[in-house]
């Protein structure tokens, strides 16, 4: 009890540090770029108690949901939810006052405030408005007390927030100064993250495609920052787009709902190039006769850099796609937070990804402790098709192996030709047994391995619309685990297995692959 009074103290004593604004309208009205779910939206409208239909109320995205059904009865029920969350979200000492929460829920309250608010009667409007400048300050003063707290989003907040309720130029400039040294300390010279994570940098894109659209309604505004960053974060995201709904399974790519890709294409301008090279993210994306292949070259500096999020050992893994179907994939992350380490080293391991691997261990150390001294891209184009040369030496500390991969594909027939080299590197280092190479497999495909050991690839219409071909007569195939989104796949991988035993005599071995389908 002594507790709960000493907080609600607290509470008053803040909401007193901070001002209080009587307006009727915002300074600039917004038009919402982001369409929302139109099936929450439709759960919501249609339930008999809408609030218990939205799982996280406090980010706000339940505007959106309903914004998208369509109808008329909806801004109704947004009113009614909002001026329920206003009215029961007093403590702003509690979790829905996290700085991310507050510069999301900002961010949303501003942009549809014409579609759920004007509507509304003046008391909603003022009660609405008041919440909003609450929570801006709140915010404002957060950042002040603890500068660490700065990321992309919340940063948002404060711009679109200050050009809804204000418009003022000064403190919108001091944010976008703010937003750029934030840009130099984490997005890649090609428009990665420094994480390399497709969906973290989908997530600060669309933050920069909703600044740009609030920074368009005032003409005294310019910020040549947003401009380029927009473009060439877009280009980079284009590199794992495939289709408008396609996309791929890098670390945590499997994450990104369709819808979100689609409509973030909407803004972006140009098209994607048939051959991209991410240098400082280490990703190359090839697109030639209905292929498309997205291969992990790896970045040395990135690997050795603290500030790494996200650390994969998808090294010289690969993604294919024909006519817009993936055939070659990675096994993807589930959306759940697991308790158990094992689960997301297995996800973040090599035998997770269409790679080499060598006695079933991690050609990137995923504690950090083995270091890898070499690692060369190379890359050419000419008439003929396209190639790619990637070696490293990840595994010389452990077994005095090198492993060398080369991808080629074609201009003239839709053929992807792999090589995997694996040479030995002194003689140093525990003997190695075999080496395995995985490709696994969408789960809409289905491998027919033939006499001669080729693979037929049928898939779920059952139409042949490939073969695998190999050097190496010691070809299996095995279950393995893809995961999409929300939903867990039980699919097939094809395994190449190359015994090492006498690599050392022999000095280099050479195991070539391809994958051919009618042009």
């Amino acid at each position: 009890m002594i507790n709960l009074i000493s907080n609600k103290i607290k509470n008053y004593l803040f909401k007193k540090k901070l001002k209080f604004i009587d307006a009727d309208d915002p300074h600039i009205i917004f038009s919402d770029i982001w369409s929302g779910n139109s099936q929450n939206g439709e759960l919501i409208t249609n339930a008999k108690y809408p609030i218990n239909e939205i799982q996280k109320i406090d980010n706000f995205d339940f505007l959106r949901d309903l914004k998208s059904c369509g109808i008329l009865k909806t801004r109704s029920i947004a009113r009614k939810i909002v001026n329920h969350w206003i009215d029961n979200n007093k403590n702003l000492f509690s979790k829905s006052f996290k700085p991310n929460l507050i510069a999301e829920r900002i961010t949303i309250m501003c942009m549809t405030y014409s579609w759920y608010a004007k509507s509304g009667d003046i008391k909603f409007q003022k009660k609405n408005l008041n919440s909003i400048y609450i929570q801006f300050e709140l915010l404002d003063y957060l950042l002040k007390k603890n500068t660490n707290l700065y990321n992309f989003k919340t940063i948002k907040g404060l711009i679109i927030g200050n050009i809804f309720l204000f418009n003022d130029l000064n403190k919108i400039n001091f944010f976008l100064n703010r937003l750029k040294t934030l840009s130099e300390n984490f997005i890649l010279k090609d428009g990665g993250h420094l994480s390399r994570c497709p969906m973290v940098q989908l997530d600060v894109l669309r933050d920069l495609l909703e600044i740009r659209s609030a920074i368009a309604t005032n003409r005294k505004l310019n910020s040549p920052i947003i401009q380029t960053l927009v473009k060439v974060m877009g280009d980079y995201f284009k590199i794992f787009c495939v289709t408008k709904d396609s996309f791929c399974s890098f670390n945590s790519g499997s994450l990104i709902k369709k819808e979100k890709i689609s409509e973030t294409l909407k803004r972006l301008s140009g098209t994607k190039h048939s051959f991209s090279f991410a240098r400082h993210s280490g990703y190359i994306s090839i697109s030639s006769n209905n292929l498309n292949m997205i291969l992990d070259t790896g970045n040395k500096d990135l690997f050795f850099n603290n500030k790494i999020l996200n650390n994969k050992a998808s090294l010289c893994a690969f993604e294919l796609f024909y006519q817009k179907a993936k055939i070659i994939t990675n096994v993807g992350s589930f959306y759940f937070k697991s308790n158990n380490n094992n689960d997301l080293r297995a996800i973040s391991s090599t035998a997770a990804h269409s790679s080499l691997s060598i006695d079933d261990r991690n050609n990137l150390d995923l504690s950090g402790l083995r270091k890898i001294n070499h690692l060369e891209v190379k890359k050419n184009e000419d008439e003929n098709g396209y190639l790619v040369q990637v070696s490293h030496d990840a595994y010389k500390s452990l077994f005095g192996i090198g492993h060398k991969r080369r991808l080629f594909i074609s201009k003239k027939s839709s053929d992807l030709i792999g090589e995997d080299e694996i040479f030995s590197i002194g003689n140093y280092g525990v003997k190695s047994k075999f080496a395995t190479i995985r490709f696994h497999l969408h789960h809409e495909i289905n491998p027919i391995k033939l006499q001669n050991q080729n693979l037929l690839l049928q898939n779920s219409k059952n139409k042949i619309i490939g073969k695998f071909f190999s050097s190496s007569d010691n070809i299996e195939i095995e279950k393995t685990i893809i995961y999409q989104n929300s939903e867990r796949y039980v699919s097939k991988q094809i395994l190449i297995l190359v015994e090492l035993n006498k690599i050392r005599e022999l000095n280099k071995l050479i195991t070539k692959w391809s994958l051919k389908f009618e042009k």
